[in-house]
């Protein structure tokens, strides 16, 4: 099964290869990359001191990081501390064809804890993406990513719920989508995609499909403010198990939202959707019967760009997300997270804080007691760039999760990374 995954990774490389080699006669108006603001120590991409290989731009990248967890578990009281390496290296791919490209990139990793022994020490991580513009005024964006993990918990569940879980999953996701600008203000916005997971546990969490699409209309505000209003759909298919029959978490989610991608001023940028959802659910008589969700649903951020190279963003999130726990078909998550962002060239760093509640309709099965989590997130890094290729960082990450007893939990992880690469 992974080797016929992988099989499908590459075949959708190809094949985005050979439409771009069909298209590069085409002259595109301009590009539809963009970037985002990511961890202190994340490995960056530098493109224009990349190495040539061929048609390629091959970035290399190797980093090494020592952790120490005070709550390896996660655990409300007898916590267990352990140390743990991490390492991973980033192969990256790119083919420029005039303002579009061809990207994909493999980072394996390796994790091992001192003394914890975990099922599976490797993590694979396969990406491939590529955009295309036309000078017809469309644009089409492609994107693949196969993920062989264990602690990635985040992966099978963005919300939350599961904070812990070393045992193996695969996950694929795929997306096409693009824009089609019909005068040179109002356009057309569309997408479509479809998720997997395949879970070695299904008592952490079950196996499900995911089916999205959405289309919308687009106006450019202003030569750098884009606003999209949007339909979207989403098909979820919770997998039945040997232990639990899941149907009664399937559910059909509609939304109607209005979307600012881009520059508000010069120093103001944004990519934030907010609007109205509404998720339905439908059980048989024999099972749970869940409430549906209706209401207000939110994701993204807004960033201030400040003297000095700094950078302050502010992220929000409100967004019902499936659930495995009890007879929860899903939970409502919302919150804010705000950082501070500094990058005087040699020295970086940040500071940032996250408050969220994760919300449920129905009690726990063995007290009876509603569930509501509480989280807050603080944490802060340091890094030092000795050229431009060579980083040593280091954060503090604090988080407090209050719940019911056996979900709540402190954790303190410091973390001492060198990146080495583009």
């Amino acid at each position: 099964m992974a080797m016929c995954r992988i099989l499908i990774a590459v075949f959708f490389c190809l094949s985005a290869l050979i439409v771009s080699s069909l298209q590069a006669q085409e002259a595109p108006s301009s590009s539809g990359m963009s970037s985002g603001t990511g961890e202190v120590g994340e490995v960056g991409v530098h493109t224009d001191e990349a190495i040539p290989v061929g048609p390629f731009i091959f970035s290399p990248a190797l980093q090494i990081s020592w952790q120490d967890r005070d709550n390896i578990f996660f655990t409300p009281d007898n916590e267990i501390a352990d140390q743990l390496i991490l390492a991973k290296a980033r192969l990256l791919f790119e083919v420029p064809v005039y303002q579009s490209y061809l990207r994909f990139s493999y980072t394996p990793q390796f994790r091992d804890y001192k003394t914890y022994e975990l099922e599976d020490k490797w993590q694979h991580f396969f990406d491939a993406a590529a955009s295309f513009e036309f000078s017809s005024g469309l644009t089409l964006n492609l994107a693949y990513s196969y993920i062989i993990g264990n602690l990635e918990t985040r992966e099978i569940d963005p919300g939350g719920e599961v904070f812990y879980g070393d045992r193996p999953f695969d996950k694929q996701w795929a997306r096409v989508g693009g824009d089609y600008w019909i005068t040179g203000r109002d356009g057309l916005v569309f997408n479509a995609s479809w998720e997997d997971l395949e879970y070695d546990d299904p008592q952490l969490f079950y196996d499900y499909t995911r089916l999205t699409g959405g289309v919308g209309w687009l106006h450019q505000i202003s030569p750098i403010l884009v606003m999209d209003v949007s339909y979207g759909i989403i098909d979820f298919d919770a997998h039945d198990n040997e232990f639990e029959n899941n149907g009664y978490r399937d559910s059909i989610s509609h939304s109607l939202t209005v979307a600012f991608r881009g520059q508000v001023n010069p120093v103001i940028a944004t990519e934030v959707r907010v609007g109205y959802g509404v998720q339905q659910f439908d059980p048989k008589p024999d099972e749970p019967q869940v409430e549906d969700f209706s209401g207000f649903i939110a994701n993204g951020f807004i960033s201030w760009q400040l003297a000095h190279g700094s950078l302050l963003r502010l992220d929000v999130l409100r967004m019902p997300y499936p659930s495995a726990y009890g007879d929860n078909a899903n939970y409502l998550a919302s919150g804010a997270s705000l950082s501070y962002n500094l990058d005087r060239g040699k020295v970086y760093g940040q500071l940032r804080g996250r408050y969220q509640n994760n919300d449920y309709s129905r009690p726990d099965r063995i007290t009876g007691e509603e569930r509501s989590d509480d989280i807050y997130t603080f944490g802060l890094g340091l890094g030092v760039r000795f050229t431009y290729y060579l980083s040593l960082w280091g954060t503090y990450l604090y988080e407090d999760r209050q719940s019911l007893y056996r979900y709540s939990y402190k954790t303190n992880i410091f973390t001492l990374g060198l990146v080495l690469g583009w």
